[in-house]
């Protein structure tokens, strides 16, 4: 090949890599098929958006993603629901949600109290909370909690179960099933180790919670990884319907009611336009599944049970148009519709996609045909979906149809307050969209307008947290990206579009403190400084429970020997290369003392088993002293009944005066009787016989008041006692 050819042909290949680098990049960005919720709230519970700086009085159906911050003021609780995963937080905690993604999730803790309770973790999925102390990464399903004491400057680990791994500067602490340790350094040297607390009553929420879940009917029907499924059962019922299976109709709904009419519309990016429902049961109705229309009753059917959901932020059809616009003379607002997806219908997303994640987005929420999805995504990867081939189940249904004014939609406005009448012509008429071309503003983006009464002081989130794995990047403000925004009307932008703001405040600057890619780790568990409570090296045969009000004590001297090191080993590029190896330094040993740990954590083991069983067999012989003690007490009543039923019953007898035994003088004047009566004759046997008889029937009633006598007089002798 000549010079001048081979340079050509170089030149072209860089432009032709040139020229796909945009497609090779073009699905980097595919949105996490999850999302948190609020799931319950008490008391004074705040919320910032990603990128803002406003606290508001939280949604209880908004989703929360990335760069979302909450706050519990004093005397507040709030539930989140992650996945399988449920997020309890305490009063004065703040929390912000640092990446939230479909195998990572990472929580900023700056101070206060978390709880979790992690039913499940995929294979490769971690959870990680970032303290100003050290990066706690849960490895194993179970029950946890987390303290941050700012005033004090120490962070607590509670696993009641489960496992997990504690990282500080240059150190690590792996932590087990009934292990209670408090860090006072970021070097994890400096440290307490305790029994399991006793619970409080943030402890007794969690509890109550978990007890929810564990007798909620609904799980039967959906995965627990479905965001909102708890609600389902206070508000609805299940039945099974032939053509559709299992099928969830909510019990009151007003009447004219139709899926996506009671709520609003928020921007939420990477999404866009998000659906808000205001029934408590909305959430996920309103992002899974499909609904039908059974005998004019709505009913939602949800995705198949044996694979993971997939988040969707409105499972609609939009409808639009210049014909749809003219068939309605409402001011100067153009207006926006939309309608329910059915079953088997295609959900195609407003914002870019993998191929991948067109899949699971409709595979996971309904069954549709494989070559029906493949077939409309290359249409939606052109840029232009033909919507001419899709058969919508509602698409004539006029119930439901729902319409309102561009303002109320871009605004936050209620859509039940606006919703606009639609007729059978300018249904028709419309053209069917996957998105809604409505420009959003900051409303759009806070959801409402109503400032918090109780907000965090400004240096909660200043605080430098540790993690393991750096966070994405910081959200920026709605500002930043709002030019992008007005000049494509509902899609949303690529990230690469937007450029970082560097006016942007301080106070939305991430402050961590990446701590993955150390060369020399010390495994703290084996090589650290003890407080003074342990009594040195080797751990005490009991340990004391944590007391949450007690005052802490003081620290250790500095060791006199230097702390084992481990092997050096080569920086970690990528956090989840680490976790295909397994449990990395922090599970590593001190080769020094390797037999003398093992024989500590046996006997504490051991204790702690026999502690459980003694308070087992307190229970039980507690729990059958009450049981006896109850019979005794329902044995006297019985008994007292009775004897009042038999003395009511005997009273006019006994007010009787009692038959005298009859003489032989009687029983002759009798006879003498009987002989001058017509009636028949009695003969001498049946004269005796009646006589003994008689005798008889007074000895009985002798036995009787002997016997009512004798019942008396245990009464009484009963109450004395």
């Amino acid at each position: 090949m000549s010079n001048p050819s081979r340079w050509l042909f170089i030149l072209g290949s860089w432009l032709l890599l040139i020229g796909l680098v945009p497609f090779a990049h073009a699905y980097d960005f595919d949105p996490p098929g999850r999302v948190a919720r609020l799931s319950d709230a008490e008391g004074e519970v705040s919320f910032a958006p990603a990128g803002e700086d406003r606290w508001l009085y939280v949604e209880r159906n908004r989703p929360l993603s990335r760069g979302d911050r909450l706050w519990a003021d004093g005397r507040a609780r709030a539930e989140l629901q992650v996945g399988s995963a449920a997020v309890r937080i305490d009063e004065f905690t703040g929390i912000e949600l640092l990446d939230l993604g479909d195998d990572f999730t990472q929580i900023r803790l700056s101070q206060g109290a978390i709880n979790l309770n992690v039913r499940r973790l995929y294979r490769d999925e971690l959870i990680e909370v970032a303290t100003p102390l050290l990066a706690f990464t849960i490895t194993e399903a179970g029950r946890y909690r987390i303290d941050v004491d700012e005033r004090r400057g120490s962070t607590t680990i509670v696993v009641w179960r489960g496992a997990g791994d504690a990282y500080g500067d240059r150190a690590s602490f792996p932590l087990r099933s009934g292990d209670t340790v408090r860090f006072h350094d970021s070097r994890l040297r400096d440290y307490e180790l305790f029994g399991l607390p006793r619970m409080d009553d943030f402890d007794a929420y969690c509890q109550e919670r978990d007890r929810r879940i564990e007798r909620s009917a609904s799980l039967r029907y959906v995965d627990d990884d479905m965001i909102g499924f708890l609600d389902l059962d206070e508000h609805g019922r299940w039945s099974s319907v032939r053509q559709y299976g299992n099928v969830w109709f909510p019990t009151r709904v007003a009447r004219g009611w139709a899926p996506y009419r009671d709520g609003h519309w928020v921007w939420m990016e990477p999404w866009g336009w998000t659906w808000i429902d205001d029934a408590p049961w909305g959430f996920a109705p309103s992002h899974y599944g499909r609904w039908v229309l059974i005998s004019n009753r709505w009913g939602w059917i949800p995705g198949p049970r044996q694979v993971r959901p997939v988040y969707a932020p409105a499972l609609v059809v939009f409808l639009g148009g210049r014909d749809w616009s003219l068939s309605f003379s409402r001011g100067s607002s153009s207006p926006v519709g939309w309608f329910p997806l059915g079953p088997r219908d295609v959900y195609v997303p407003p914002y870019r996609a993998s191929r991948d994640y067109f899949r699971r987005v409709n595979d996971h929420n309904t069954a549709i045909e494989r070559a029906i999805l493949n077939r409309v995504y290359d249409s939606y990867d052109r840029g232009r979906v033909d919507f001419s081939g899709l058969n919508y189940a509602h698409r004539n249904v006029d119930d439901a149809f729902t319409v309102v004014p561009g303002d109320v939609f871009g605004n936050a406005r209620s859509v039940r307050d606006a919703h606009l009448r639609v007729d059978r012509t300018a249904s028709a008429r419309a053209q069917l969209s996957q998105l809604a071309a409505v420009t959003p503003n900051l409303r759009s983006v806070l959801g409402s307008d109503t400032a918090a009464r109780k907000q965090p002081q400004r240096d909660v989130f200043q605080r430098e947290v540790f993690v393991r794995e750096a966070p994405p990047p910081v959200v920026q403000p709605f500002s930043s990206r709002e030019r992008v925004l007005q000049r494509s009307p509902g899609v949303v932008p690529a990230p690469a579009v937007v450029a970082p703001s560097p006016s942007r405040d301080t106070h939305n600057a991430r402050n961590v403190r990446v701590i993955g890619e150390q060369g020399r780790v010390v495994n703290a568990r084996d090589a650290a400084t003890r407080r003074a409570q342990e009594g040195g090296a080797g751990r005490p045969a009991s340990l004391p429970p944590l007391d949450r009000t007690a005052p802490m004590s003081t620290p250790a001297p500095a060791p006199t020997t230097a702390p084992s090191i481990e092997p050096e080993r080569p920086p970690a590029r990528d956090r989840r290369a680490d976790r295909a190896r397994g449990r990395d330094e922090a599970s590593q040993v001190d080769v020094q003392q390797p037999e003398t740990d093992r024989l500590d954590r046996e006997r504490t083991e051991s204790q702690g088993r026999l502690e459980q069983q003694r308070r087992d067999e307190q229970e039980r012989l507690e729990q059958q002293r009450r049981e006896a003690s109850d019979r005794i007490e329902q044995q006297r009543r019985d008994d007292a009944d009775r004897i009042e039923r038999q003395r009511i019953e005997r009273r006019p007898v006994e007010e009787q005066p009692a038959e005298r035994p009859r003489s032989n003088a009687a029983e002759q004047l009798e006879r003498n009787t009987r002989r001058a009566d017509p009636a028949p004759r009695e003969t001498p046997a049946e004269s005796r016989k009646d006589a003994r008889d008689d005798d008889d029937d007074a000895n009985d009633k002798d036995e009787d008041r002997d016997e009512q006598a004798a019942e008396r007089r245990k009464v009484r002798e009963r109450g004395e006692r």
